[in-house]
């Protein structure tokens, strides 16, 4: 029998496929504040950096013996352009959501958007075909057409999805009843929790975004 843990191990196993990324270079800083720069991405739910290689210099204006600059009129003086980052950043986080919903919504659980306090709005079966198909659309408009890039935006949508798991809520849930005074629990166990935590379940939140509620799964029809 096919448990909801093994079917969202399952998920996360497919998600987790993405092409190998050659020549990038990682920024993230561990938990004691020190900096590193690998060619490898850092732990799951660590927040880094992609460094994207330099743009070349132009090439100086020819000169002569005496160091007179010599004029080249042949090349052609293009308009430089800005890039729009804060757009940039904008789309980004647009194409992680997109990416993550969709990881979401081809569960069978049940999913929701989160209202004012504890509300919830369910989304009706009938109408998941279509929000798939307006976040695929969100997904083709939004994600980067680099293949380095995009697959950065897998990965981090991935890791949202590992955040947001059953795995992640239970290890939660187990840290708060280990920090109970009753509890009477050992300081190394409650480290331990912590950094499990921290190394793969990262505090996150989303608003406006299809969650999964995964302690109700629909029944097959």
């Amino acid at each position: 029998m096919i448990t909801l843990r093994h079917r969202w191990r399952l998920a996360l196993a497919l998600a987790s496929i993405a092409p190998a990324l050659m020549g990038t270079t990682y920024k993230w800083v561990d938990a004691r504040g020190q900096a590193h720069f690998t060619d490898t991405p850092p732990p799951a739910g660590t927040a880094y950096e992609v460094i994207a290689a330099p743009y070349s210099p132009p090439a100086p204006t020819p000169t002569t013996a005496t160091g007179v600059s010599v004029p080249v009129e042949s090349a052609e003086v293009l308009p430089q352009t800005v890039p729009d980052v804060a757009t940039d950043t904008r789309e980004d986080g647009r194409c992680v959501d997109a990416l993550f919903q969709l990881q979401v919504l081809q569960g069978d659980w049940k999913v929701y958007k989160a209202g004012p306090g504890d509300e919830r709005r369910y989304l009706d079966d009938r109408d998941r075909p279509a929000e798939i198909e307006r976040l695929t659309q969100e997904r083709d408009a939004t994600c980067s057409d680099d293949p380095e890039t995009l697959a950065s935006q897998k990965r981090r949508a991935g890791d949202l999805f590992q955040a947001m798991s059953p795995d992640c809520l239970e290890a939660r849930e187990k840290l708060q009843n280990l920090q109970r005074p009753t509890a009477k629990s050992a300081p190394s166990d409650i480290e331990k929790q912590q950094a499990w935590i921290t190394a793969h379940c990262p505090d996150v939140h989303r608003d406006g975004v299809w969650l999964a509620d995964w302690r109700y799964v629909q029944r097959v029809r």
